[in-house]
């Protein structure tokens, strides 16, 4: 079928009119001048269209235009690639659908994304937990509280939630700092640290069992390096592992778990509590007051900061309180003393130097 059309070259600018032929695999072009061009198909790209002209261009030669009426677009359509708007894949499924797949891939990364450092946590060695943990705790220097009685009432609470956990390959080791925080926090390497407020701030040594009770959770769930792979990705958690990344201690402290951590953490510290003969009513009532004065200064900011929620958590504590179990104290007299007065050692002075003549 012979096509009346118009050709620009791209090169002299001229309008010219041409006769077009479709073949099998090309376009025969024919010029007034009686001259005649092939051109393969291969080579054509469809440009675009309108309610009366379709518009032709070689892949090889941006400048060149073939302008031919709408009537002929069924005669052409088989020889022509029609050019790409978006780009190739995108134009071959359509916009739509190519959308569609974007918002597929995009759930698919965020959910490898979120899912990821629970697959990855329980591959990463302890032996590598335990030395990033030792280093940060050190980190910490001269903050580290060291009265011997009040270090082993700590741990005795530690074995009251869980016997044996500071014992063993899987030791939990604890630490108390002299730093005015209400907080708690695991540690790479089962270390926890508990700091001094939240010794003296809370009422009772229960209240005290319910934070650490968690934190022994989120070791035992290997939360922390979860949260770590999370916040800095698996290359960075490698190198800081191999000492390459420096970490202050603040910055781990301050690391959030998400919603299910906390949540998972809490069921396990609930149990402990109950095993133990503990009453989760203490603990209730220090996250109903830590929620009541979110607004004040209450030494609360840092605990709210990584522990959100308290007021939900505070009702779930309160549900397990069970009337017809006989609770027991957490802690023995003596051994709640000592661990309240913990970091209240005074600190040897350094011995004077000799004066020199």
């Amino acid at each position: 079928m012979a096509i009346d059309g118009v050709l620009y070259d791209g090169r002299s600018g001229h309008r010219q009119s041409v006769r077009v032929e479709t073949q099998a695999d090309s376009l025969q072009i024919t010029f007034d001048s009686g001259e005649a061009e092939t051109v393969e198909s291969a080579r054509l790209t469809w440009l675009d269209s309108d309610s009366r002209t379709i518009r032709l261009g070689l892949k090889d030669e941006p400048g060149w235009r073939l302008l031919l009426p709408i009537a002929a677009e069924s005669d052409l359509r088989p020889l022509v690639t029609k050019a790409g708007t978006y780009g190739r894949w995108i134009d071959r499924l359509g916009l739509v659908p190519a959308l569609v797949t974007f918002g597929l891939v995009a759930a698919g990364i965020v959910a490898v994304g979120y899912l990821a450092p629970q697959w990855i946590a329980p591959h990463v060695p302890e032996t590598w937990e335990r030395n990033l943990g030792t280093a940060i705790v050190g980190d910490f220097g001269d903050n580290r509280c060291r009265d011997a009685r009040g270090q082993k009432a700590l741990e005795n609470l530690v074995e009251r939630l869980e016997p044996g956990a500071t014992r063993g390959p899987h030791a939990i080791t604890v630490s108390a700092l002299d730093v005015n925080m209400f907080n708690a926090a695991a540690l790479p390497g089962n270390h926890i640290v508990v700091f001094k407020s939240a010794i003296t701030e809370t009422e009772n040594v229960e209240e005290l069992a319910g934070i650490v009770a968690h934190e022994i959770a989120h070791v035992r769930r290997r939360h922390v390096t979860e949260a770590l792979i999370r916040e800095l990705g698996i290359g960075a958690l490698i190198r800081l592992f191999a000492g390459d990344v420096g970490a202050n201690a603040e910055q781990i402290v301050s690391l959030s778990y998400t919603r299910d951590n906390e949540a998972e953490a809490d069921g396990d510290a609930i149990a402990m509590l109950r095993r133990a003969g503990i009453s989760p009513r203490p603990t209730a009532t220090l996250f109903k007051r830590l929620s009541d004065d979110e607004e004040t200064p209450f030494l609360s900011a840092e605990f709210l900061a990584s522990h959100p929620n308290t007021g939900k958590r505070a009702a779930r504590f309160a549900a397990a309180f069970d009337a017809k179990q006989n609770y027991r104290p957490a802690l023995t007299r003596d051994d709640e003393d000592a661990l309240f007065n913990i970091c209240s050692k005074i600190k040897p002075q350094a011995p004077p130097q000799p004066k020199t003549k």
